[in-house]
């Protein structure tokens, strides 16, 4: 099987790159990428594991960017990871994100949460997502007690991480923790000076089809290709994008996204969101 799109605890994953190797070998995989967020800091450990048990191997990114007031998720490919801009580019992101989280914290602790910055810096994350900060939420008594009041909680009710980073960190439509950007023309012309090319991630989920045109734009900003395959996208989204790379000659790419299991209490009917692609899923559509 081919994924291109996986994450890791460098950013905001659940596996060490050797674990996420491990696992993809178990599961039949042959052609993969790891793509965590605004770093490439896992990348070296997971091709090295990878090569260990024969895995075709893409040094990857996901890069968080912005166009026309849109933000989009760019994706990098076989680029050199030694690049000295690249990696001076990420590092900034990096270091820019931590005041941001702090300053969440700070906005949640004035609200009355139990959280402090220990905890949540207290990880192998490279760059750390909303993730970092509602795990520590849940794990306090008081702040549970909360959350359980909120939410109407009641024996047996499941109330997924997903569902608490939107109620409490996301306000009108913004996050209290923005991640670090780019231009999406910088992290275009980034990826190609370091010998890579650039995919869009997921298209369906930050555009419509009116939106299409806007495909056109980037890849006259040097953009190669789109994953158009994804778990973001409804199986009528997979087959639109797809047919807007094919007539702009863009690649084509399937990523499912992953970033660990899925909680077998959340009810879902895949494990995790790779399954979203294999023929053995069965789904009532």
């Amino acid at each position: 099987m081919i994924d291109l799109h996986f994450h890791s605890y460098y950013s905001d994953g659940i596996y060490s790159p050797k674990d996420l190797v491990k696992k993809l070998k178990e599961n039949s995989f042959n052609f993969v990428s790891l793509t965590d967020h605004n770093t490439i800091d896992g990348v070296e450990e997971f091709l090295k594991e990878g090569k260990k048990v024969r895995l075709k191997l893409l040094s990857g990114v996901e890069i968080y960017t912005n166009y026309q007031n849109k933000n989009f998720h760019l994706l990098g490919y076989g680029f050199d990871l030694k690049n000295k801009e690249l990696n001076r580019v990420l590092k900034e992101l990096q270091a820019q994100r931590i005041p941001r989280v702090k300053k969440a914290i700070k906005i949640l602790q004035n609200e009355g949460w139990e959280i402090n910055e220990k905890e949540v810096f207290n990880t192998e994350s490279s760059y750390l997502g909303l993730v970092h900060l509602a795990n520590p939420l849940v794990k306090h008594p008081k702040n549970w007690e909360r959350i359980k009041k909120d939410f109407n909680w009641f024996e047996g009710k499941i109330i997924p991480i997903t569902e608490i980073i939107v109620k409490y960190f996301i306000r009108n439509k913004k996050s209290i923790c923005p991640e670090t950007e780019i231009s999406i023309e910088q992290a275009i012309k980034l990826i190609k000076s370091a010998g890579g090319q650039s995919v869009l991630a997921h298209p369906g989920q930050q555009l419509f089809w009116k939106d299409d045109n806007l495909i056109f734009e980037l890849q006259k900003m040097g953009l190669d290709g789109v994953e158009a395959i994804s778990s973001h996208h409804s199986w009528q989204e997979i087959e639109h994008w797809q047919k807007v790379a094919k007539e702009l000659g863009l690649i084509i790419t399937a990523g499912s996204d992953f970033h660990g299991d899925l909680p077998k209490e959340w009810g879902f009917p895949i494990s995790s969101q790779w399954e979203y692609f294999t023929p053995t899923t069965k789904l009532n559509l």
